[in-house]
């Protein structure tokens, strides 16, 4: 993170191959000075990026592919070290022959120095890379470099899925609907925070998350590593002349940007374009750098996209931290009902336990919802109410939760909820009940049944509730197979598996059953 005038981070018109010297005559030190690099080099002279004569990309492939290497060694030298390095790339087909250009800049950005015969005294021989830790070795006399050590690490390769393409394709080759996304790093220590880019959308769960809560990590999911972004259409930052031919989307580079990066840190593009990197790092409280040669691009950006991103971006941007707030609640209450039902059925249906299931009347589960979004593990209390003592005595509840453990995900160890589960009598209950449960009056207590652990039923206020209790009524609410669950937490949300069964009841299955 630089504290150098904001003035200084702008977009450049200026040849990327010569990067750091240009920037050297604007900051102070430019050791360090980026944090996050999210660029997308010309495809050699697959795309016209304007009547550039000199720009990279027109030239042959293995000149291109020494001028990327010198660009990103300069990148590499004006990088932090918790820095990461974005490059959207594709292959493509000259000739009659694929060019693997993902890879192949993979391959130049892991041997910056350049390492092609070997640096032993009299010993000319030749490098041959080992494609399997990308160390080489001498052909000659044996000798093993390891160019990683000042070089770019490749650390995953995303599928970007385009969603709408150009109509385009030919004989060995279909249609290409997806770009690479390839990260590197600097170092082992590099920025990567998972959880600001966590899923939040329950719809965009697998169907039995309702199921399996415990499977799920409070904050959201980690998306997957085949990204669905569409391409901009022309026109979204401003008119369609001079429109670059290869924008980037708002939410590709939303989500590396949070991912890869902090407010104020430095957001590089050393081929900037109609500059929509910066103007979405800048939306997010970053600040741009960013390297182009096209005049009418750089003042597209300034007319056009900068504008409208600093405008929209920040309002139209999720606010992931109350998403998140709200996809706690609903995990950790399902978590807590779910986890009262299974360990009722370790004590109703285990050999080990001398009860019956007809013995326990009803199960109330009381948990602090504010402590859901806190870093440590929130608590539960569950009380399993008997109408006599004597239906547990000698039953260790500890050892029926024990009974749950397994190495298996999803089993009781994996709820993240301490729990505090006991036995205890409708009379002790109710005691309790006056005491801490019935004093506030805003409360509302919700009731599960049919071991439905994801819908609450019927709601009651306390003094309701406790009536219930005193006058037996609640045993309306029981089932053959759970009894009712009261719980403070209100949940309501469908079941996709539930939902599922019923769409299939009844009627003859089809193909779209199963997919």
């Amino acid at each position: 993170m630089s504290d150098e005038p904001d003035s200084q981070y702008r977009i450049y018109q200026h040849d990327s191959r010569e990067l750091k010297t240009r920037l050297e005559k604007e900051f102070s030190n430019v050791d360090g000075l980026v944090d996050t690099i999210i660029t997308s080099p010309p495809y050699a002279d697959l795309v016209d990026y304007g009547d550039q004569d000199e720009q990279v990309g027109k030239q042959s492939y293995e000149d291109f592919l020494s001028d990327i290497r010198e660009i990103y060694k300069q990148c590499y030298e004006i990088a932090a070290d918790d820095c990461t390095l974005w490059i959207v790339t594709d292959t493509y087909k000259t000739g009659g022959r694929v060019v693997r250009l993902p890879f192949d800049i993979a391959d130049e950005l892991e041997n910056l120095p350049n390492y092609e015969t070997c640096l032993e005294e009299n010993c000319n021989g030749c490098l041959q890379r080992n494609r399997g830790d990308g160390s080489l070795i001498c052909r000659e006399c044996g000798s093993v470099y390891d160019p990683l050590q000042d070089s770019w690490r490749m650390e995953d390769n995303i599928i970007w899925d385009k969603l709408r393409t150009r109509p385009w394709h030919q004989k060995g080759r279909l249609r290409n609907v997806y770009e690479h996304i390839t990260m590197f790093s600097k170092t082992d220590d590099f920025k990567y925070d998972k959880d600001a880019i966590r899923i939040t959308d329950t719809d965009e769960f697998e169907r039995w998350w309702v199921n399996y809560p415990e499977r799920y990590n409070p904050k959201g999911m980690v998306p997957s590593n085949v990204w669905d972004f569409p391409i901009p259409k022309q026109g979204q930052w401003g008119p369609k002349v001079s429109y670059h031919p290869s924008p980037f989307p708002e939410g590709l580079v939303e989500r590396i940007v949070h991912l890869a990066s902090e407010p104020g840190d430095v957001v590089f593009d050393p081929f900037a374009g109609i500059g929509t990197t910066l103007a979405i790092a800048e939306a997010l409280d970053r600040k741009p750098l960013g390297f182009e040669l096209n005049e009418e691009y750089i003042d597209y950006y300034e007319k056009h996209v900068r504008p409208t991103a600093l405008r929209e971006v920040g309002t139209v941007q999720s606010t992931l931290r109350d998403e998140q707030a709200e996809l706690a609640q609903k995990i950790y209450t399902l978590r807590i009902h779910k986890y009262a039902y299974e360990l009722y059925k370790e004590l109703a249906n285990s050999d080990d336990h001398d009860i019956r299931g007809d013995q326990i009347e009803f199960i109330h589960a009381f948990s602090d919802p504010s402590t859901f979004s806190d870093s440590d593990d929130p608590s539960a209390e569950l009380l399993f109410v008997s109408s006599s003592k004597e239906a547990f005595t000698g039953i260790e509840m500890e050892d029926a939760k024990e009974g749950m453990l397994s190495e298996n995900k999803g089993s009781g160890d994996y709820y993240g909820v301490e729990f505090d589960a006991r036995f205890t009598t409708v009379d002790q209950y109710l005691n309790k009940y006056s005491a801490e449960y019935n004093q506030d009056s805003e409360r509302r207590f919700h009731l599960y049944v049919n071991g439905i652990h994801s819908w609450a039923e019927h709601s009651f206020s306390p003094e309701d509730w406790k009536a219930l209790v005193e006058e037996g009524e609640w045993k309306r609410y029981q089932s053959n197979k759970n009894p009712p669950l009261v719980s403070n937490l209100k949940i309501q949300v469908e079941n996709p598996m539930d939902k599922r069964k019923r769409d299939t009841d009844g009627r003859q299955a089809n193909f779209t059953n199963f997919s």
